[in-house]
């Protein structure tokens, strides 16, 4: 056994799969297990398991024990995860209230929603705090002028400021896509799709406060765009790769009971404000997120609008049984009352040009975390996959850590541009339409925020 393939058994176990570790615990070199789990971000999950290992492998940990300094150092870092995300959690709080208050609906992406997914709510290692406010650029834009300090820089689809020491990115729209017309598509679906994840509303651990968060149906496109986005800009790690598995098992939750359900129970009628009933969310003991049971109101008192179409399909309650209309891809004029959940979201992974990206990341999930083909999304691309994977190993957290391009991410600006076309020039044959227009977005986006300067 390679240590390559002992540490992704010992992170499937971290995750609560089921996994033999008998050879693996005998034999893994430790401190390289630590460098990995460093390099991908993803220490605190790793200790999970690691505390458990005492009990159920205590004489193989005999035979291969864990120095001592490094599993103090494992752990002081673990607790610095745990305290980073308490802090996050009460910022991400804050902010949402702040802005709820103000009247601004929005919607907390990624991050300290994705951790409520975990095991342990406190052992995924925190980021800034994505904010997708339901506004104008306009809007947003004079809004945090108002009430952040900001730099003179603004990026096409968010503005940076922080609070209270916590980085913060106020999206005026979650991501983009390189190719226009993909791009186009994939707006229009945010724009449908934006209300009622501002209506999502969560209970974040030990009291803290609350905060709206995308549906599962939703991220389950949404954090694939991002991982497609982040694949050609800087690149994936496995922390990304652990939410997305997470969102597609919660996911399979969703489309394994809409599919057993009567096609007249898909649909009711257009502007229904009826609001879905609490998901199941895993936490431990009396941490244990709960979701609000009713929707936000807009600060005048009124109920939040739903939109006319579109949004309706990522309306689902806990047991997966549709509670409104799940018609609506934009690729298919059919009528979608008799389609399932998976049905829905495989049209639109192929509308918005995300398909074969999909199955590349199917193929990474059952050989990193053995996620079933039952629970894909879309059938496995091995030879995609393949690529995705060692893109994944050897660049770690957001490419921080490759050995190739040229260290690209660690050059100045003029060079890492140039190292960036030839990086993405290696994925052409096989994402053609994205890769080819990733320098031209670039180069764009470039001269956007010079003329856009404040």
């Amino acid at each position: 056994m390679t240590q390559s393939s002992a540490n992704l058994s010992l992170l499937r176990y971290c995750l609560g799969c089921k996994v033999d570790l008998s050879i693996v615990v005998a034999k893994i070199d430790w401190r390289q297990l630590y460098t990995f789990a460093s390099n991908q971000a993803i220490i605190g999950i790793c200790f999970d398991g690691i505390k458990r290992l005492g009990n159920e492998y205590s004489e193989e940990l005999k035979k291969n024990p864990i120095e001592r300094n490094l599993l103090m150092t494992w752990m002081g870092a673990t607790q610095q995860i745990h305290r980073q995300n308490m802090k996050v959690n009460m910022v991400a709080s804050k902010l949402y209230s702040m802005l709820r208050g103000d009247g601004l609906r929005c919607s907390i992406l990624k991050g300290q929603g994705n951790s409520l997914m975990y095991p342990n709510v406190y052992s995924r290692n925190p980021g800034d705090i994505d904010v997708w406010v339901n506004a104008s650029r306009e809007q947003i834009t004079e809004y945090a002028k108002k009430h952040f300090k900001l730099g003179d820089d603004i990026r096409y689809h968010h503005i940076e400021t922080s609070v209270d020491g916590v980085p913060v990115e106020l999206h005026f729209f979650p991501c983009t896509m390189n190719n226009p017309i993909y791009n186009a598509r994939l707006q229009k679906w945010f724009k449908r799709n934006a209300d009622l994840q501002c209506s999502n509303v969560v209970s974040l651990p030990d009291g803290i406060g609350e905060i709206a968060i995308p549906t599962t149906t939703f991220n389950v496109i949404y954090q694939l765009t991002h991982l497609y986005h982040h694949f050609f800009d800087e690149g994936i790690g496995m922390r990304q790769i652990i939410d997305y598995f997470l969102v597609v098992c919660d996911f399979y939750k969703v489309y394994q009971n809409s599919s057993k359900i009567t096609p007249s129970l898909f649909t009711i009628k257009e502007g229904s404000t009826s609001h879905p009933a609490p998901l199941t969310l895993r936490g431990e003991g009396g941490n244990r997120p709960t979701r609000c049971s009713g929707p936000l109101r807009s600060k005048d008192g009124g109920p939040s609008k739903v939109s006319p179409s579109y949004a309706g399909w990522d309306r689902l309650d806990g047991s997966g049984d549709m509670a409104s209309d799940a018609s609506a891809s934009s690729a298919s004029t059919t009528d979608s009352s008799a389609s399932t959940a998976l049905d829905v979201v495989q049209r639109e992974l192929k509308y918005l040009g995300l398909w074969k990206f999909a199955r590349a990341v199917m193929y990474v999930l059952h050989e990193t975390l053995g996620l079933s083909e039952e629970k894909m999304i879309a059938p496995m691309d091995e030879k995609r996959g393949k690529l995705l994977l060692a893109e994944i190993l050897n660049g770690g957290n957001f490419g921080q850590h490759y050995t190739k391009y040229g260290h690209f991410t660690q050059q100045g600006m003029a060079k890492k541009y140039f190292l960036k076309i030839w990086r993405n020039m290696h994925f052409v044959r096989y994402y053609p339409a994205e890769a080819l227009s990733e320098p031209i977005f670039r180069t764009w986006h470039f001269f956007w925020r010079m003329k856009n300067k404040k």
